[in-house]
């Protein structure tokens, strides 16, 4: 979610974005009620390439260009049912782009075949700076990344694990620790509300959950079933997956955290390989 505040007096309104991976667009959401979805737009026909993943940080947006462009376009989301295209960075950076996170003014970018995320400075949010990279001889094919804290998690696709960094130094993370259980097959999103990470396991077809009250010890506390899971966002005590393969998102409440309750689904005709999603507060 984006960094804006919580509800005033109830008057802002919640946007979900979804990158259609066959498309090559962005679809948007109004989800002001988070159960009953309705579609208000969509965008990036003429800029985007196989997208996958999307940070947002104020009034910027970022969309991975998975594929043929193997970059990061950026968007103004001052009108946030048009947003502007203003840029793109990572070309000679970044191969196979598929994960992004943001801690300040920090954003982490995954590089499949690189086997590194990559390392970028946005004090300047429209014009990003590489400032390192990290995970070469840990990662092997790094897909989706979250942050809690100092703590960074990343899926580890061809290793079938999630590695743990600590980021104190958001220029230097420092690997402490691993962890799967079994359980993980092809690891790709994450996503974390609390002391709960979700991992989507399109290799079995469910979502794995953690208790990571110690960020750096996970302990397996669930899963639920998902076929060709990808992407996840939150919003609340509200879960969105999308099932990519049958171009549907799935909506989940998850008021306990670890018993996820399905409650809908949606399309509205527009989704075609729904992959990643990212939710924006808005007045």
């Amino acid at each position: 979610m984006n960094k804006n505040g919580g509800d005033i007096l109830g008057l802002r309104r919640r946007l979900l974005y979804i990158t259609n991976f066959a498309d090559n667009t962005v679809e948007i959401y109004n989800i002001t009620n988070p159960i009953a979805p309705v579609r208000v737009g969509e965008f990036g026909a003429e800029d985007l390439s196989d997208p996958i993943a999307l940070a947002i940080t104020d009034t910027t947006l970022y969309v991975t260009n998975f594929a043929d462009n193997n970059t990061v376009e950026i968007y103004d989301i001052s009108n946030p049912t048009a947003p502007v295209r203003v840029g793109e960075f990572g070309a000679g950076d970044l191969m196979l782009p598929s994960g992004l996170a943001i801690t300040g003014t920090t954003l982490y970018v995954t590089s499949q075949d690189n086997n590194t995320v990559e390392i970028y400075d946005i004090t300047n949010p429209i014009a990003p700076v590489r400032v390192g990279e990290f995970g070469a001889g840990d990662l092997s094919v790094p897909a989706g990344l979250a942050i809690t804290g100092t703590t960074m998690y990343v899926s580890n696709s061809g290793d079938n694990t999630v590695e743990i960094y600590n980021i104190t130094n958001p220029t230097a993370p420092v690997r402490v620790d691993q962890f799967n259980e079994g359980n993980l097959d092809d690891p790709f999103s994450l996503v974390i509300i609390g002391n709960t990470l979700y991992v989507s396991n399109p290799g079995n077809d469910t979502v794995e959950i953690y208790d990571i009250t110690n960020s750096t010890a996970p302990v397996r506390v669930g899963e639920f079933n998902a076929n060709d899971v990808f992407g996840m966002a939150i919003t609340g005590t509200t879960m969105y997956v999308a099932i990519t393969l049958a171009n549907i998102v799935q909506i989940y409440d998850i008021t306990n955290p670890t018993v996820p309750v399905p409650v809908g689904q949606f399309n509205s005709g527009n989704l075609n390989r729904p992959s990643g999603m990212a939710v924006f507060l808005t007045i």
